[in-house]
């Protein structure tokens, strides 16, 4: 019988010879939806405070390698952690790591080439930059933990996962403005709202083995939850735009995120395991709609 599980077959690395398919499993660029999510706030916060399109391209190609590299090195620590609990579990049952098909030294190897790549990025940004990056480094390595000790680990995803909003503010060497709190806040329940439609898929089995999931704590309000975080970030990006005195795309690109959070919302009423996966995936529009809305103001200069 087939097993289940979220990797695909088939793909562009296909073309690649085989022997690197694992290290491509085990980076998720076979599935690359984590690192445009992790990516996705740098490049709405990014234009922001810039004027000059050429810095804007240069920051977007730092942010771009820097957030797929540090995306792979967050699921090789995950995979480590977790290599236990993913070989009980259907959907990640046959991960590298957990399957034995790359052995723990290896994937330390791994993650030094990846974190490597992540600090070459981080050279080429000013220092304020490098000291808001390494105070990431203890909540990525971390993050795996919050499931075995607190039943919200989505929360502590959420904090993780927005770090790229601080960093990319501070990349543009602009002033501090109390507008970067509620767009750092805005950005987090953003998350802590679809990584708890992501969590839904591994329910039922993450019961069984008593790993927390805020899929589960939430389980009897689960529709109100996501409607109520996804309203607060729709209200934090709006108050980052009021006081930070964005332009007019930015309120433009946000009435289409809560549009895309509506349909997501009357989606989840009737959720399914698969439906999740999608539902999940489908948050990359929502960030464009505001990436598009913050760049927008450039196309004047175009």
């Amino acid at each position: 019988m087939k097993i289940k599980t979220d990797m695909p077959e088939y793909g562009w690395w296909n073309k690649l010879p085989k022997k690197i398919h694992k290290w491509i499993r085990l980076g998720r660029f076979d599935r690359p939806i984590g690192s445009w999510l992790l990516l996705l706030p740098c490049l709405w916060t990014i234009p922001i405070f810039l004027d000059s399109i050429t810095k804007l391209l240069e920051m977007y190609l730092i942010f771009i390698i820097g957030a797929f590299s540090m995306r792979a090195a967050g699921c090789t620590i995950n995979d480590l952690w977790d290599r236990d609990i993913d070989r009980k579990i259907s959907r990640t049952r046959l991960r590298p790591i957990a399957s034995g098909e790359i052995s723990p030294k290896k994937a330390f190897g791994f993650l030094a080439i990846l974190l490597t790549i992540s600090l070459l990025c981080l050279l080429h940004l000013n220092k304020f930059t490098w000291l808001i990056a390494l105070s990431s480094l203890p909540l990525i390595i971390l993050y795996p933990l919050a499931k075995r000790v607190t039943k919200w680990p989505q929360f502590v995803l959420g904090i993780t996962f927005s770090w790229g909003v601080p960093m990319a503010w501070a990349a543009t060497n602009a002033e501090f403005n109390i507008g970067i709190f509620f767009l750092y806040l805005g950005t987090v329940f953003w998350i802590i709202g679809y990584d708890t439609i992501y969590g839904y898929q591994d329910k039922v089995e993450d019961k069984i083995l008593n790993v927390n999931n805020t899929a589960i704590t939430t389980e009897e309000y689960y529709v109100k939850f996501i409607m109520f975080f996804y309203l607060i970030s729709i209200l934090n990006f709006l108050l980052a735009g009021i006081i930070l005195k964005i332009h007019l795309g930015w309120y433009i690109g946000l009435l289409f995120m809560l549009i895309h959070f509506i349909y997501q919302i009357n989606k989840i009423k009737i959720i399914n395991k698969h439906e999740a996966l999608k539902l999940f995936k489908s948050n990359k529009i929502a960030g464009l709609c505001l990436t598009f809305g913050s760049l927008s103001k450039f196309l004047a200069m175009v």
